[in-house]
């Protein structure tokens, strides 16, 4: 390889890596539930591992009951059918969340997004915060309502730059507006997408090039 085409090399390595790759990704099919139940006790855990990638979806902070109803295939990973879903219940729920938690090491421009659909008696205004430590959460944007049927919703964080690179970055999701006993929201396929940091794809994109050039030699 000519040295005269390795910046060439250089732009095309950045470029592949520029794009948003998986940190984490929740499909919520491993529950199963006999019957609502609040957060820790029953078939209901206090914390949902990710199904790909690294994070914890955290119940603690959730005040209602839990439980597994039908999922769906918006924003899932194939091959992954519908399942079932995280379905938040009941009017004790109002005023309570659900936390999320990833690293972003090396990363930076994080994207959530998850299929979610409520009943007219469910949470009807919900807001999303962020947080780099999990104690001090400061509000994303406006409460989302979710629609009649399963749809996509999707927060793109990339103007936060206090998310980029942090070890540890906490999301919430506050549920608010429930008017009924039976009133649910349901969340499914939950992704955490986000980018490599510039440094980050330096590294790789020179390192690359450092063995090329010793094949080269």
């Amino acid at each position: 390889m000519k040295l005269a085409i390795l910046p060439l090399v250089v732009f095309a390595l950045l470029a592949e890596t520029s794009d948003a790759a998986l940190v984490a990704y929740w499909n919520f099919n491993g529950l199963s539930i006999a019957s609502p139940a609040a957060p820790g006790t029953g078939d209901v855990p206090a914390s949902i591992a990710a199904d790909m990638g690294s994070g914890t979806v955290g119940l603690a902070g959730w005040n209602g009951t839990v439980d597994d109803f039908g999922g769906s295939t918006v924003n899932a990973i194939s091959p992954d059918g519908a399942g079932v879903s995280l379905s938040l219940i009941t009017t004790a729920g109002n005023g309570s969340f659900i936390t999320l938690s990833f690293p972003m090491i090396g990363r930076e421009n994080p994207i959530l997004s998850f299929a979610t659909q409520g009943t007219a008696s469910g949470y009807t205004s919900n807001q999303v915060a962020y947080s780099t430590d999990g104690v001090s959460y400061t509000d994303f944007g406006v409460p989302y309502v979710p629609a009649g049927s399963f749809a996509l919703q999707t927060f793109d964080f990339s103007s936060i730059d206090a998310l980029d690179g942090d070890s540890s970055v906490f999301l919430k999701i506050t549920f608010t507006g429930a008017t009924s006993g039976s009133g649910n929201n349901r969340i499914d396929n939950l992704q955490i997408n986000a980018v490599p940091e510039p440094s980050a794809a330096l590294v790789t994109a020179f390192g690359l090039l450092g063995l090329l050039r010793r094949r080269r030699d």
